[in-house]
């Protein structure tokens, strides 16, 4: 048995739209702060908490609409509605631990269809003579269809004792794990250990040595006064019979008082002191806590085996719970780093059981990245109802696009703060993101304080981001290379572009129309990449309005390229001693006499010279790209530096030396326009404009 899916409307910050928010056997909501990820677990503490208290309804519970005012609202409904699955009854061989107890609730969508439960709890909340007003509250089963309209004959009263059947264990962000970690009544620790099935003659021993360590313990002549003293005085104030006679004892007088007073101790075994749980620290007693709840349910789970293999000896007189929901809030509170890996690790294998789940809420990309992205859960606020939105991430079909599935996955895992940037800013590498923080900061914004993650994409699969983005309601910005002449550059690149934008549903008529009102055809718009048109200012006007899609380019080629040609002189200035591009002059023909000369000594231009600028275009523009042509001839004389500076050098490492040689006045004074550009549109989307 296992949690599929919770659906709610109306609870505290989840509105009049219904949410549904999908659950596996582990599941992580992520999102910003009060974004809702802690009411959905307390809806479910509403239904299945073990604690009485956190069942109770408050009128904070039920959502208040953005245009209505608390003293203007006179009723509000509201439901919380959890819906299992039974994994066994898909198995023919399968176990049928959980149906039987709620058999005669399931609901069977077609014919030979897998079975499922929905469990809701309704509320109706009503202005009534009390400041809180009135709640009438009722969990019941419903008998029909997801897709059908309720109605009372679809109504069944939930007794308690089944819906005890299953447990919710929520561990707070602000959490006091030794509590949970003694056993008190209402812990873990208490409800195993009470179960535990003692002999006869264990419970007389104890009693006896119990009686017989209390007489040594009031032999001593200290102890003796104490408790006389205690039994004279009491006496003075109360004279209740059943409380007259105080007496003082060392330990409990049976075994139940005894094993209430049991804990856990640490023994090390180079000290040999015991250590409790009070003395560790916060972390290893979250850490521990978890591990007890694994504990509990590997002890479970031995309950469920005898009951099943040998139901005349049993250890426990406990029957378990039929399924066990772990909700930690924030898992990485209090944790080191370097053991968040193996926490996540044990959280997946205590998921896994057939008698668990996990759901954990997070804001730390250490925790994210180590889980897989398609049981991740996004929380966002919607600004305009006030009211909470759940999405599920977002991938390219598996078995369509393998490559491009793969390729996204392990980007979002590997940049996991985008979920929680307020703009993303997708670019083609590490350059991009060296820069563009670099930028932002010289124009007096901060890319963390702003919330503005930066992806380095290689240029890939960049549909499937806008999609995965587009769904999260997360804005961005996109930087490309223009790469003209490259293979696939240019017109290639803008037709890319198009393509990918009109699948991701923008209209195809407003793309695709040129300035004569004509717009282009499918085919039209398949042959751009071939178009021979080399007038600049044609391709300018496409990348010009591709910028009102938030789509940039680096023009001509590529960023390095650019910034090349902003800062010429302090690229080049990064060499030192004999660094620099050079070529083999021949000085006397018939002497054989050659000679190594630096490109910037050259005062006229040899033979030698233009043959290597030609080698530096053709590994510019690479082997099936074109011959430079469309580029300016001082353009062309920079690839041989393009060359030298960046594909045989390293680009990150030379842009990281060069702006620190530059400061921010020379950076903001030859500052590319693309740039410029773009971080205005980004002060438009993080201000909401």
């Amino acid at each position: 048995m296992k949690l599929s899916k919770i659906r709610l409307r109306n609870y505290r910050c989840f509105g009049e739209g219904e949410q549904v928010i999908l659950i596996d056997d582990l599941v992580t909501f992520i999102g910003n702060n009060s974004a809702g990820k802690s009411a959905a677990l307390c809806a479910l503490n509403c239904i299945f908490s073990e604690n009485a208290n956190d069942r109770v309804l408050k009128r904070s519970d039920f959502h208040l609409p953005k245009d209505k005012k608390p003293e203007e609202l006179m009723q509000q409904e509201m439901y919380i509605e959890a819906v299992f699955t039974f994994e066994e009854l898909e198995d023919e061989h399968g176990k049928k631990y959980a149906v039987p107890q709620f058999f005669e609730s399931l609901v069977v969508d077609e014919p030979k269809g897998t079975p499922y439960l929905r469990v809701r709890l309704m509320a109706t909340w009503e202005t009534s003579t009390t400041i809180e007003g009135a709640i009438d509250s009722k969990v019941v089963y419903v008998t029909c269809s997801e897709e059908q309209e309720i109605t009372d004959d679809d109504i069944i009263i939930a007794p308690r004792r089944d819906l005890d059947r299953i447990r919710l264990i929520y561990v707070p962000a602000v959490r006091e794990p030794a509590k949970q970690l003694k056993n008190v009544s209402g812990t873990m620790m208490h409800h195993i250990m009470s179960s535990i099935n003692w002999s006869n003659i264990t419970k007389q021993n104890v009693t006896t040595k119990i009686q017989e360590l209390n007489a040594q313990f009031m032999g001593e002549k200290g102890v003796s006064i104490l408790g006389n003293s205690i039994k004279t005085q009491w006496k003075e104030y109360d004279t209740d019979a059943r409380y007259s006679n105080a007496e003082l004892h060392f330990n409990s007088t049976d075994l139940d008082s005894s094993i209430k007073k049991s804990e856990i101790v640490f023994q090390p075994t180079v000290t040999g002191k015991e250590y409790n749980v009070e003395e560790m620290g916060d972390g290893l007693r979250s850490l521990f806590y978890i591990s007890m709840v694994d504990s509990i349910l590997d002890v479970e789970n031995t309950i469920r085996k005898e009951i099943e293999d040998n139901p005349d000896n049993l250890s426990f007189s406990r029957i378990p719970p039929i399924l066990t929901i772990i909700a930690v809030e924030e898992p990485e509170n209090h944790i080191s780093p370097h053991l968040i890996g193996k926490l996540i690790e044990n959280l997946k294998n205590t998921a896994i059981r057939s008698n668990a789940q996990t759901i954990l809420t997070s804001h730390s990309p250490a925790i994210i990245k180590r889980v897989e992205p398609e049981c991740i859960r996004y929380f966002r606020m919607n600004v305009a109802t006030e009211s909470t939105e759940v999405r599920k991430i977002t991938f390219p079909d598996k078995e369509k696009f393998e490559d491009q599935y793969k390729y996204i996955k392990e980007a979002v895992k590997a940049y996991p703060e985008l979920y929680f940037a307020k703009l993303v800013i997708l670019g083609e590498g590490d350059s991009e993101e060296i820069l563009l923080s670099k930028f932002f900061e010289c124009c007096g914004k901060n890319i963390d304080i702003s919330g503005i993650s930066i992806v380095p994409l290689g240029g890939r699969h960049v549909n499937h981001f806008w999609r995965l983005l587009n769904d999260l309601h997360i804005p961005h910005i996109t930087l490309l290379d223009l790469d003209r002449e490259r293979e696939g550059g240019g017109w290639g690149r803008i037709k890319y572009v198009l393509k990918q934008l009109i699948a991701n549903g923008y209209s195809k008529d407003e793309l695709l129309k040129l300035q004569s009102g004509k717009v282009l055809t499918d085919d039209e718009l398949e042959a751009m990449s071939n178009w021979k048109v080399n007038d600049e200012k044609i391709m300018q006007k496409w990348i010009d309005f591709l910028e009102k899609y938030n789509v940039f380019f680096s023009a001509p080629l590529d960023v390095d390229f650019l910034m090349l040609e902003n800062f010429e002189t302090d690229y080049k200035g990064l060499l030192e001693g004999n660094e620099g591009p050079r070529i083999l002059v021949e000085i006397d023909r018939k002497k054989e006499q050659q000679k190594i000369i630096e490109i910037e000594e050259l005062d006229e231009k040899p033979d030698e010279y233009t043959k290597r600028v030609e080698e530096d275009i053709r590994n510019t523009l690479k082997k099936e790209g074109g011959d430079g042509s469309t580029y300016t001839e001082e353009q062309k004389r920079l690839m041989i530096w393009y060359n030298y500076l960046f594909l045989n050098r390293g680009k990150p490492s030379t842009h990281i030396l060069a702006l620190s040689k530059l400061d921010d006045l020379d950076l903001l004074f030859n500052l590319p326009s693309v740039f410029g550009r773009l971080i205005k549109v980004a002060d438009k989307l993080l201000n909401n404009q």
